[in-house]
Protein backbone atom coordinates (compact mmCIF):
# COMPACT_ATOMS: atom_id res chain seq x y z
CA UNK A 1 0.00 0.00 0.00
CA UNK A 2 1.28 3.21 -0.76
CA UNK A 3 2.55 5.39 1.64
CA UNK A 4 0.23 8.60 2.27
CA UNK A 5 1.79 11.58 1.68
CA UNK A 6 1.94 14.40 4.18
CA UNK A 7 0.85 17.55 3.27
CA UNK A 8 1.08 21.39 4.49
CA UNK A 9 -1.96 22.12 6.33
CA UNK A 10 -1.59 26.42 5.03
CA UNK A 11 -3.78 25.15 1.35
CA UNK A 12 -0.94 27.28 -0.69
CA UNK A 13 -0.16 24.32 -3.29
CA UNK A 14 1.37 25.81 -6.09
CA UNK A 15 5.09 27.39 -6.07
CA UNK A 16 6.49 29.89 -8.79
CA UNK A 17 10.36 29.91 -9.10
CA UNK A 18 12.02 33.06 -10.98
CA UNK A 19 15.32 34.42 -11.38
CA UNK A 20 17.92 35.84 -13.69
CA UNK A 21 19.01 33.64 -16.26
CA UNK A 22 21.91 31.75 -15.74
CA UNK A 23 20.48 30.98 -11.47
CA UNK A 24 19.70 27.45 -11.95
CA UNK A 25 15.92 27.74 -12.35
CA UNK A 26 16.03 24.62 -14.17
CA UNK A 27 18.24 22.65 -12.24
CA UNK A 28 16.34 23.71 -8.89
CA UNK A 29 12.94 22.52 -10.15
CA UNK A 30 14.56 18.52 -11.47
CA UNK A 31 15.87 18.90 -7.66
CA UNK A 32 12.59 19.40 -5.69
CA UNK A 33 10.56 17.44 -8.49
CA UNK A 34 13.19 14.05 -7.84
CA UNK A 35 12.58 14.28 -4.23
CA UNK A 36 9.19 14.53 -3.98
CA UNK A 37 6.96 11.54 -3.69
CA UNK A 38 3.61 10.83 -5.52
CA UNK A 39 2.39 11.26 -9.22
CA UNK A 40 4.17 14.16 -11.06
CA UNK A 41 3.29 15.52 -14.54
CA UNK A 42 5.15 18.39 -16.69
CA UNK A 43 8.04 19.11 -18.20
CA UNK A 44 11.66 20.66 -18.25
CA UNK A 45 13.27 22.85 -20.94
CA UNK A 46 17.07 22.36 -21.34
CA UNK A 47 19.96 23.82 -23.46
CA UNK A 48 20.87 22.16 -26.70
CA UNK A 49 24.81 22.73 -27.16
CA UNK A 50 27.27 22.44 -30.15
CA UNK A 51 30.55 23.08 -29.58
CA UNK A 52 29.96 24.19 -26.52
CA UNK A 53 27.42 26.65 -28.15
CA UNK A 54 23.96 27.20 -27.44
CA UNK A 55 22.10 26.21 -30.67
CA UNK A 56 18.62 26.40 -28.63
CA UNK A 57 16.33 24.24 -26.48
CA UNK A 58 14.42 21.09 -26.01
CA UNK A 59 11.62 20.33 -23.70
CA UNK A 60 11.84 16.95 -21.87
CA UNK A 61 8.73 15.49 -20.27
CA UNK A 62 8.62 13.72 -16.70
CA UNK A 63 7.62 10.59 -19.09
CA UNK A 64 10.42 10.43 -20.90
CA UNK A 65 9.51 12.01 -23.97
CA UNK A 66 11.25 15.07 -25.80
CA UNK A 67 10.86 17.76 -28.97
CA UNK A 68 12.23 21.03 -29.72
CA UNK A 69 10.91 24.02 -28.42
CA UNK A 70 13.39 26.33 -30.10
CA UNK A 71 16.68 26.71 -32.78
CA UNK A 72 19.19 29.13 -33.60
CA UNK A 73 16.71 30.13 -37.37
CA UNK A 74 14.73 32.53 -38.87
CA UNK A 75 11.13 32.06 -38.58
CA UNK A 76 7.66 32.61 -37.21
CA UNK A 77 7.51 32.96 -33.93
CA UNK A 78 10.73 34.65 -33.26
CA UNK A 79 12.34 35.13 -29.90
CA UNK A 80 16.09 36.61 -30.55
CA UNK A 81 17.92 34.44 -32.52
CA UNK A 82 16.00 31.28 -31.90
CA UNK A 83 12.90 30.36 -34.10
CA UNK A 84 10.15 28.70 -31.79
CA UNK A 85 8.58 25.27 -32.48
CA UNK A 86 4.75 26.00 -32.06
CA UNK A 87 3.77 23.04 -33.40
CA UNK A 88 5.68 20.67 -31.74
CA UNK A 89 6.06 22.44 -28.53
CA UNK A 90 2.06 22.54 -27.94
CA UNK A 91 1.85 18.73 -28.55
CA UNK A 92 4.17 17.53 -26.30
CA UNK A 93 4.06 20.23 -23.53
CA UNK A 94 -0.16 19.66 -23.68
CA UNK A 95 -0.25 16.00 -23.48
CA UNK A 96 2.35 16.16 -20.62
CA UNK A 97 0.23 18.91 -18.79
CA UNK A 98 -2.80 16.98 -19.69
CA UNK A 99 -5.90 16.38 -16.70
CA UNK A 100 -4.86 13.90 -14.06
CA UNK A 101 -5.02 11.74 -10.87
CA UNK A 102 -5.95 14.25 -7.77
CA UNK A 103 -3.07 15.29 -5.78
CA UNK A 104 -0.70 14.67 -9.20
CA UNK A 105 2.14 17.85 -8.36
CA UNK A 106 2.74 19.10 -12.02
CA UNK A 107 5.71 20.44 -13.36
CA UNK A 108 6.04 23.50 -15.55
CA UNK A 109 9.40 24.69 -16.48
CA UNK A 110 9.52 27.36 -17.66
CA UNK A 111 6.31 29.83 -18.71
CA UNK A 112 8.41 31.88 -20.57
CA UNK A 113 8.56 34.22 -23.94
CA UNK A 114 8.91 31.15 -25.95
CA UNK A 115 6.28 29.08 -24.48
CA UNK A 116 3.39 31.97 -24.19
CA UNK A 117 3.29 32.35 -28.11
CA UNK A 118 0.80 29.15 -27.68
CA UNK A 119 -2.67 30.34 -26.83
CA UNK A 120 -3.73 26.81 -25.68
CA UNK A 121 -0.49 26.87 -23.50
CA UNK A 122 -1.47 29.85 -22.01
CA UNK A 123 -4.92 28.66 -21.18
CA UNK A 124 -3.70 25.32 -19.63
CA UNK A 125 -0.99 27.77 -17.33
CA UNK A 126 -4.11 29.82 -16.33
CA UNK A 127 -6.14 27.00 -15.30
CA UNK A 128 -3.49 24.91 -13.23
CA UNK A 129 -2.65 28.31 -11.45
CA UNK A 130 -6.39 28.88 -10.62
CA UNK A 131 -7.44 25.57 -10.02
CA UNK A 132 -6.66 22.93 -7.18
CA UNK A 133 -3.74 20.99 -8.21
CA UNK A 134 -0.56 21.29 -6.93
CA UNK A 135 1.80 23.42 -9.03
CA UNK A 136 5.69 23.90 -9.45
CA UNK A 137 6.65 26.51 -12.04
CA UNK A 138 9.49 28.69 -13.02
CA UNK A 139 8.21 31.66 -14.50
CA UNK A 140 10.49 34.08 -16.76
CA UNK A 141 11.01 38.00 -16.80
CA UNK A 142 9.94 40.37 -19.51
CA UNK A 143 7.25 43.26 -19.84
CA UNK A 144 4.52 40.76 -21.37
CA UNK A 145 1.39 40.95 -20.19
CA UNK A 146 0.71 37.66 -19.63
CA UNK A 147 3.90 37.12 -17.35
CA UNK A 148 3.22 40.58 -15.87
CA UNK A 149 -0.31 38.89 -14.72
CA UNK A 150 1.21 36.24 -13.03
CA UNK A 151 3.82 38.23 -10.85
CA UNK A 152 0.29 39.77 -9.67
CA UNK A 153 -1.11 36.48 -8.07
CA UNK A 154 -1.35 37.06 -4.44
CA UNK A 155 -1.76 32.97 -3.83
CA UNK A 156 1.18 31.14 -5.07
CA UNK A 157 4.31 30.69 -3.39
CA UNK A 158 7.15 33.10 -4.91
CA UNK A 159 10.78 31.78 -4.65
CA UNK A 160 13.77 34.27 -6.44
CA UNK A 161 16.28 32.18 -6.45
CA UNK A 162 20.12 33.67 -6.48
CA UNK A 163 23.73 31.68 -6.80
CA UNK A 164 23.78 32.15 -2.98
CA UNK A 165 20.42 30.30 -2.14
CA UNK A 166 19.90 27.62 -4.79
CA UNK A 167 21.00 24.84 -2.45
CA UNK A 168 19.22 25.86 0.48
CA UNK A 169 15.94 26.26 -1.89
CA UNK A 170 15.38 22.56 -2.96
CA UNK A 171 14.46 21.48 1.17
CA UNK A 172 13.08 25.00 1.80
CA UNK A 173 10.54 24.49 -1.36
CA UNK A 174 9.72 20.79 -0.91
CA UNK A 175 8.15 21.59 2.43
CA UNK A 176 5.57 23.29 0.75
CA UNK A 177 4.60 19.72 -0.85
CA UNK A 178 5.16 17.60 1.73
CA UNK A 179 5.10 17.91 5.11
CA UNK A 180 5.29 15.51 7.82
CA UNK A 181 5.26 18.58 10.68
CA UNK A 182 2.87 21.56 11.41
CA UNK A 183 4.37 25.17 12.06
CA UNK A 184 2.21 27.42 14.21
CA UNK A 185 2.91 30.94 14.13
CA UNK A 186 2.20 33.32 17.41
CA UNK A 187 1.81 36.76 16.37
CA UNK A 188 0.30 39.97 18.40
CA UNK A 189 1.22 43.36 18.72
CA UNK A 190 3.83 44.03 21.94
CA UNK A 191 2.25 43.32 25.46
CA UNK A 192 -0.62 41.00 23.82
CA UNK A 193 0.56 38.15 25.58
CA UNK A 194 1.29 35.91 22.82
CA UNK A 195 4.51 34.45 24.43
CA UNK A 196 2.88 33.15 27.28
CA UNK A 197 -0.17 31.73 25.10
CA UNK A 198 2.87 29.86 23.14
CA UNK A 199 4.29 28.54 26.33
CA UNK A 200 1.19 27.28 27.69
CA UNK A 201 0.20 25.68 24.54
CA UNK A 202 3.76 23.90 24.15
CA UNK A 203 3.48 22.54 27.98
CA UNK A 204 -0.24 21.15 27.25
CA UNK A 205 1.28 19.48 23.96
CA UNK A 206 4.01 18.16 25.62
CA UNK A 207 2.12 16.98 28.49
CA UNK A 208 0.26 14.90 25.71
CA UNK A 209 3.37 13.30 24.37
CA UNK A 210 3.60 15.11 21.28
CA UNK A 211 6.63 16.15 19.04
CA UNK A 212 6.71 19.62 20.02
CA UNK A 213 9.46 22.30 19.94
CA UNK A 214 9.12 25.71 21.08
CA UNK A 215 11.19 28.76 19.35
CA UNK A 216 10.84 32.03 18.62
CA UNK A 217 12.27 35.32 16.72
CA UNK A 218 14.61 36.90 16.26
CA UNK A 219 15.87 33.18 17.34
CA UNK A 220 18.87 32.46 18.93
CA UNK A 221 21.09 32.60 16.16
CA UNK A 222 24.15 34.76 15.33
CA UNK A 223 21.88 37.54 13.35
CA UNK A 224 18.49 36.99 15.52
CA UNK A 225 20.87 37.80 18.83
CA UNK A 226 21.86 40.92 16.71
CA UNK A 227 18.55 41.65 16.04
CA UNK A 228 17.68 41.72 19.82
CA UNK A 229 20.31 43.68 20.96
CA UNK A 230 19.13 46.14 18.33
CA UNK A 231 15.24 46.13 19.30
CA UNK A 232 16.32 46.29 23.19
CA UNK A 233 18.77 49.53 22.69
CA UNK A 234 16.53 51.10 20.19
CA UNK A 235 18.96 51.46 17.80
CA UNK A 236 18.32 54.07 14.96
CA UNK A 237 18.49 51.46 12.02
CA UNK A 238 16.60 52.34 9.06
CA UNK A 239 13.54 50.63 8.29
CA UNK A 240 15.18 48.32 5.56
CA UNK A 241 18.33 47.73 8.08
CA UNK A 242 15.86 45.99 10.22
CA UNK A 243 13.94 44.07 7.80
CA UNK A 244 17.19 42.67 5.91
CA UNK A 245 18.41 41.76 9.89
CA UNK A 246 15.33 39.99 10.39
CA UNK A 247 15.09 38.31 6.35
CA UNK A 248 19.04 36.55 7.73
CA UNK A 249 17.53 35.31 11.19
CA UNK A 250 14.75 34.05 9.40
CA UNK A 251 16.79 32.19 6.42
CA UNK A 252 19.49 31.04 9.26
CA UNK A 253 16.67 29.98 11.64
CA UNK A 254 14.56 28.02 8.96
CA UNK A 255 17.56 26.33 7.54
CA UNK A 256 19.18 25.41 10.78
CA UNK A 257 15.91 24.86 12.61
CA UNK A 258 12.29 25.05 11.26
CA UNK A 259 12.98 23.33 7.92
CA UNK A 260 14.24 19.78 9.81
CA UNK A 261 11.61 20.11 12.83
CA UNK A 262 8.94 19.95 9.79
CA UNK A 263 11.02 17.44 8.05
CA UNK A 264 10.86 14.68 11.31
CA UNK A 265 6.96 15.14 11.54
CA UNK A 266 7.53 17.78 14.58
CA UNK A 267 4.72 20.42 15.93
CA UNK A 268 6.48 23.66 15.89
CA UNK A 269 5.72 26.43 17.78
CA UNK A 270 7.25 30.12 16.52
CA UNK A 271 6.81 33.01 18.99
CA UNK A 272 6.34 35.23 15.88
CA UNK A 273 7.28 35.07 12.20
CA UNK A 274 7.60 37.27 8.99
CA UNK A 275 4.19 37.93 9.56
CA UNK A 276 5.86 40.18 12.20
CA UNK A 277 8.17 41.82 9.63
CA UNK A 278 5.10 42.86 7.99
CA UNK A 279 3.41 43.90 10.06
CA UNK A 280 6.25 45.95 12.21
CA UNK A 281 8.27 46.85 8.65
CA UNK A 282 5.53 47.73 7.05
CA UNK A 283 4.26 50.16 9.54
CA UNK A 284 7.80 52.43 9.07
CA UNK A 285 6.45 52.52 5.37
CA UNK A 286 8.22 49.89 3.32
CA UNK A 287 6.39 48.33 0.47
CA UNK A 288 4.13 44.81 2.44
CA UNK A 289 4.04 42.65 -1.03
CA UNK A 290 7.64 43.21 -1.37
CA UNK A 291 8.53 42.18 2.34
CA UNK A 292 6.26 39.31 1.41
CA UNK A 293 7.92 38.20 -1.38
CA UNK A 294 11.61 38.60 0.00
CA UNK A 295 10.64 36.42 3.13
CA UNK A 296 8.76 33.56 1.91
CA UNK A 297 11.53 32.78 -0.20
CA UNK A 298 12.97 31.71 2.22
CA UNK A 299 10.68 31.07 5.03
CA UNK A 300 8.09 28.15 5.36
CA UNK A 301 4.94 29.00 4.79
CA UNK A 302 2.94 28.62 8.80
CA UNK A 303 0.26 26.24 8.44
CA UNK A 304 -1.69 28.49 11.00
CA UNK A 305 -1.44 31.92 12.29
CA UNK A 306 -2.62 32.48 15.92
CA UNK A 307 -3.24 36.25 16.68
CA UNK A 308 -3.53 37.63 19.86
CA UNK A 309 -5.70 40.62 19.60
CA UNK A 310 -5.49 43.90 21.68
CA UNK A 311 -5.90 47.81 21.47
CA UNK A 312 -2.52 49.45 21.21
CA UNK A 313 -3.61 51.46 25.01
CA UNK A 314 -4.51 48.25 26.91
CA UNK A 315 -0.90 46.70 25.23
CA UNK A 316 0.96 49.83 26.83
CA UNK A 317 -0.84 49.57 29.85
CA UNK A 318 0.46 46.07 30.07
CA UNK A 319 3.66 47.29 29.43
CA UNK A 320 3.99 49.72 31.81
CA UNK A 321 2.68 47.73 34.51
CA UNK A 322 5.03 44.92 34.03
CA UNK A 323 7.62 47.79 34.86
CA UNK A 324 10.47 46.87 31.93
CA UNK A 325 11.74 49.72 29.04
CA UNK A 326 9.37 50.22 26.25
CA UNK A 327 11.51 48.72 23.00
CA UNK A 328 11.40 50.72 19.80
CA UNK A 329 8.18 50.12 18.15
CA UNK A 330 6.60 50.46 21.55
CA UNK A 331 4.91 53.74 20.90
CA UNK A 332 0.68 54.61 20.42
CA UNK A 333 0.79 55.80 16.76
CA UNK A 334 3.22 52.95 16.06
CA UNK A 335 1.27 49.97 17.90
CA UNK A 336 -1.78 51.16 16.25
CA UNK A 337 -0.62 51.24 12.48
CA UNK A 338 1.19 47.81 13.24
CA UNK A 339 -2.01 46.24 14.64
CA UNK A 340 -4.16 47.45 11.60
CA UNK A 341 -1.86 45.55 9.11
CA UNK A 342 -1.80 42.57 11.12
CA UNK A 343 -5.93 42.50 10.72
CA UNK A 344 -5.01 43.98 6.51
CA UNK A 345 -2.60 40.81 5.96
CA UNK A 346 -4.44 38.02 8.24
CA UNK A 347 -7.13 36.52 6.09
CA UNK A 348 -4.39 35.28 3.59
CA UNK A 349 -3.04 33.10 6.49
CA UNK A 350 -4.98 30.24 7.70
CA UNK A 351 -5.28 31.97 10.85
CA UNK A 352 -6.95 32.14 14.18
CA UNK A 353 -7.99 35.71 15.87
CA UNK A 354 -8.23 35.49 19.93
CA UNK A 355 -8.86 38.11 22.23
CA UNK A 356 -6.00 38.81 24.51
CA UNK A 357 -8.72 40.07 27.05
CA UNK A 358 -10.39 36.59 27.64
CA UNK A 359 -8.99 34.24 29.82
CA UNK A 360 -5.74 32.63 29.09
CA UNK A 361 -6.82 29.08 30.22
CA UNK A 362 -9.85 29.67 27.37
CA UNK A 363 -7.33 30.98 24.63
CA UNK A 364 -5.56 27.62 25.23
CA UNK A 365 -7.90 25.39 24.51
CA UNK A 366 -9.31 27.45 21.64
CA UNK A 367 -5.40 27.19 19.88
CA UNK A 368 -5.28 23.15 21.06
CA UNK A 369 -8.63 22.67 19.28
CA UNK A 370 -7.69 24.51 16.07
CA UNK A 371 -4.72 23.09 15.31
CA UNK A 372 -4.14 21.07 12.51
CA UNK A 373 -2.60 18.19 13.60
CA UNK A 374 -0.10 16.64 11.69
CA UNK A 375 -1.60 12.90 10.55
CA UNK A 376 -0.17 10.07 12.15
CA UNK A 377 -0.63 6.48 10.40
Amino acid sequence: MEEKIKKPAHGRNKVLIHGLPGTGKTTLIEKVAAGLSGPKRGFITREVREGGRRIGFKIHTLDGRSAWLAKKGRGWPQVGKYKVFLETFEKLALSALAPAEPGTIFVVDEIGKMEIFSEVFRNRIQELLSGPDPVLASVGYGKIPFLEEIFRLEDPIFCEITPENRDYLVDRIRVEFERPGRLIVFEGIDGSGKSTLAREVYRRLKDKGLPVLLTREPSEGEWGKKAREHLSRGTPLSPQAYAELFLRDRRDHAERLLIPALSQGKIVLCDRYYPSTLAYQGAEGLEVRELWRRNETVAPVPDLVVFVDLPEDLALKRIDRSGRRRELFEEPEKLKKIREIYLEILPRFRHLRLSAERPPEELCEEVLNALPYPDRD
